[in-house]
């Protein structure tokens, strides 16, 4: 039997891609082939005892959406789940520099150091308008590309900011986003990522618009789970890793590990590009899609969750919001203790939760560790954080990242120095094969948003392919038939001119109305 379709991966991107496809021509014949014993990809909804034999659900995948994620909105009212606000009201924890614990209620973190927050807030604004300026679909058309590809974000931040605390300030920013640490990963890669995003701050923040806005009632991997209903059970394939893949020259033989073929005309492949490195391709690769397959790193990242008997913080005047370096710690084996961002998780259900993540550096050495030695290392530090109720739990749920198979790692791939000018590669057709997955998206990209939007990119490609008369113009755009996504030939503009007198004496007045108010409220 030959399919119209096979789509390689059951998570967020694929079966979007799937479904999409099925909307658009519901006689299509095709097939979904997941490596796992479940759906969900990155997301991963479980069920924790909360006390009390009573059982709640929480996400230790992909959890929050934003109001200006158009595509993850829109499947969300499709499917018919609701989502709730992340709750945010009341000091917030901040251990960085110094190790000291301090709080803070506005936007503006207590670093301690009005230098420090000077610097900070000029490196800010720097990256948001270098950002706007760096197209995630083809980041090597910005300005100055080629220079800003060979530092990482640690070595550009460095020229620009000397504070200890402000420096670790944007490591934990990249260890919660990226799960890696700021001297691993290209700051073109980094400002290319936040660009399709709207901005750095809305990458980080747990504002309106923001990534960290809201959460999905009964959790994430609904969506997919909702997905495989309407697609239909018999057709997403369970317990298929794909072992090889070889293109003919009118179809697609698509092999798995225990030697089960599927012929299609099209496949759409919507796995990690870390894990389309361990298939087998005949033909290979194009050199370029190759090249950053290959250096693209996933990050690593264990995420926690705590259960307690009441939300003590939110009684005590916190938001449970913590951001540290993980601080001091006597565990022999690690250089900190596990922490580097945690939030208030309570459910929409009335559960009191912290969720939290151990990623970077310190989640490899941890990962290290026994799960009692890190449960125990990281209720520790949320007492420090939070106050001596943080002791009296009722459980304790993680997920390492790195060990999941057909994954290995999370939340996102991350482009290393002086490889994003083959980075728009990643999402162009090879053939018969399309590309979906969250790293592919050129909007919210490594966002459950993303994920959406790249499976229903590669449906569009796919239709055009099989069914042109369902696809209009419009469809194309943003796809590989739209000239304007298609990679340019790099010729780097020239360096952007210093400040201006004007920009400098505007500069120089926000500076003075930051020690003004770091003065009065600390």
């Amino acid at each position: 039997m030959i399919h119209d379709v096979v789509v390689v991966g059951g998570g967020v991107a694929g079966l979007t891609a799937a479904h999409r496809l099925l909307q658009a021509d519901s006689t299509l014949s095709l097939v979904v082939l997941e490596a796992k014993d479940r759906v969900g990809g990155r997301t991963l909804t479980v069920p924790v005892e909360v006390g009390k034999g009573k059982v709640d659900k929480f996400d230790l995948g992909g959890q929050w959406v934003g109001s200006s994620q158009d595509h993850v909105l829109n499947m969300l009212e499709e499917l018919g789940l609701r989502t709730y606000p992340q709750y945010t009201q009341g000091k917030k924890v901040m251990q960085l520099g110094d190790n000291k614990i301090r709080t803070y209620t506005s936007d503006i973190p207590s670093l301690a150091s009005l230098t420090g927050l000077i610097q900070l807030q000029f490196f800010l604004w720097k990256v948001e308008r270098m950002a706007a300026r760096v197209p995630i679909t083809d980041p090597y058309s910005s300005p100055y590309a080629a220079q800003l590809d060979g530092e990482t974000v640690d070595t550009f931040m460095r020229k620009h900011m000397s504070c200890e605390a402000s420096l670790q300030l944007i490591d934990v920013a990249c260890k919660a986003a990226f799960g890696t640490d700021a001297t691993r990963m290209s700051i073109l890669f980094f400002l290319a990522y936040a660009n399709a995003a709207g901005g750095v701050l809305k990458v980080l923040e747990t504002k309106k618009d923001a990534a960290q806005e809201s959460r999905v009632k009964g959790g994430t991997q609904q969506i997919s789970e909702l997905l495989v209903e309407k697609i239909g059970k018999e057709k997403v394939l369970l317990k298929h890793p794909v072992h090889d893949v070889k293109q003919m020259e009118d179809c697609v033989v698509v092999t798995t590990e225990e030697k089960k073929t599927f012929t299609a005309k099209r496949v759409i492949l919507a796995v990690p590009p870390n894990m389309l490195i361990n298939m087998k391709f005949d033909p290979c690769f194009p050199p370029y899609k190759q090249l950053i397959c290959e250096n693209l790193p996933i990050g690593h990242l264990t995420k926690f969750i705590v259960i307690y008997e009441k939300a003590f913080w939110k009684e005590n005047g916190y938001s449970g919001e913590i951001v540290s370096n993980g601080g001091e710690t006597e565990v022999a084996g690690v250089s900190r203790g596990p922490l580097s961002a945690c939030f208030d998780a309570t459910t929409n259900n009335g559960t009191p939760a912290i969720v939290g993540f151990i990623a970077g550096r310190q989640g490899v050495e941890w990962h290290n560790k026994t799960e009692m030695e890190r449960k125990t290392a990281v209720i520790h530090s949320l007492a420090l954080a939070l106050g001596s109720e943080a002791l009296d739990f009722v459980n304790y749920a993680e997920k390492i990242w790195a060990d999941e198979p057909y994954t290995g790692g999370c939340p996102i791939m991350f482009g290393v120095p002086g490889t994003m000018y083959a980075f728009p590669h990643l999402r162009l057709p090879f053939d018969k094969l399309h590309f979906a997955g969250t790293e592919t998206a050129t909007v919210w990209t490594g966002f459950i948003s993303g994920a959406i939007q790249s499976g229903e990119r590669a449906a569009k490609e796919v239709l055009h392919n099989l069914q042109p008369g369902l696809v209009f113009e419009e469809d194309l755009l943003g796809t590989c038939y739209d000239p304007k996504s298609m990679p340019k030939d790099y010729k780097n503009i020239k360096e952007e001119k210093g400040l201006s007198i004007r920009h400098l004496f505007y500069l120089a007045l926000v500076a003075a109305i930051l020690a003004f108010a770091y003065s009065m409220y600390f």
